[in-house]
């Protein structure tokens, strides 16, 4: 081997780090200019769901579920696949049997998730604005309502409003925020006034707020909350999404 060849190979060994050396150049693993960067391991991404059951917070079940997922590059995008690892189920004494049933519910089937060049979950083609989805579950919520025998009871009533546009408001939770995986930094906080009949209003409050790693572009932490107020009472519901290592 002559002494030029003989540097080249050398060379070359630094530059994969197969001699311990600094490499010479950027890692192996580095992404392509342009492409959106991906955890280059498996991670757990856990949600914790508690939905109060009763006016003024005094009862609520908590629903935490957690999922190892991988990220793989498909074209410019990106698919996320995932299985659920585990969950448990805080609920009160009377709600045991719906506790136990959903703790033995594997919810593996929310992935694969596709998500755009920019790290957005892909659901249709077009996705309705949030503002929309909000107004038109509570329209909803409004139009159940008036159709509806009212209690006659000011305190039943009020619980019974209550409910039924908390239920049309929460399952807003339902549904993947767009940025969750990959946080594009903006928190959104809607609020909007529910009319109902007598005269009576409401207000509904949904706020959400996702943050990326301190190192990297992919989620730490992401909480959404639903706060539903109606002639004095309220209740909530609120979603906090982690991911991090298994």
């Amino acid at each position: 081997m002559s002494a030029s060849t003989r540097r080249g190979f050398v060379a070359a060994l630094l530059g994969m780090g197969v001699m311990g050396a600094r490499p010479l150049a950027d890692p192996p693993l580095a992404e392509p200019q342009g492409l959106l960067r991906l955890p280059d391991q498996a991670l757990r991404l856990t949600r914790t769901l508690e939905r109060g059951l009763g006016e003024r917070g005094d009862a609520a079940i908590t629903v935490r579920r957690w999922w190892d997922v991988t990220f793989q590059r498909q074209g410019r995008g990106t698919v996320v696949n995932g299985r659920q690892t585990g969950a448990a189920v805080d609920a009160p004494p009377s709600l045991e049997a719906l506790a136990r049933i959903e703790q033995q519910r594997d919810a593996s089937g929310m992935f694969p998730l596709m998500l755009s060049e920019n790290g957005a979950i892909l659901t249709t083609p077009v996705a309705p604005d949030e503002s929309d989805t909000v107004t038109a579950a509570l329209r909803a919520a409004e139009s159940f309502i008036a159709g509806q025998p009212v209690p006659t009871d000011e305190r039943a009533r009020a619980r019974f409003y209550l409910a039924e546009v908390h239920r049309a408001g929460s399952g807003l939770l339902d549904a993947l925020p767009g940025d969750l995986l990959y946080p594009a930094g903006v928190p959104v906080e809607r609020s909007e006034v529910v009319t109902l009949p007598d005269g009576v209003t409401g207000r509904f409050l949904l706020s959400y707020k996702a943050v990326p790693q301190p190192d990297a572009p992919w989620l730490a932490r992401a909480e959404r909350r639903v706060i539903t107020t109606i002639d004095g009472y309220d209740r909530q519901a609120a979603e906090v999404w982690t991911l991090g290592p298994p």
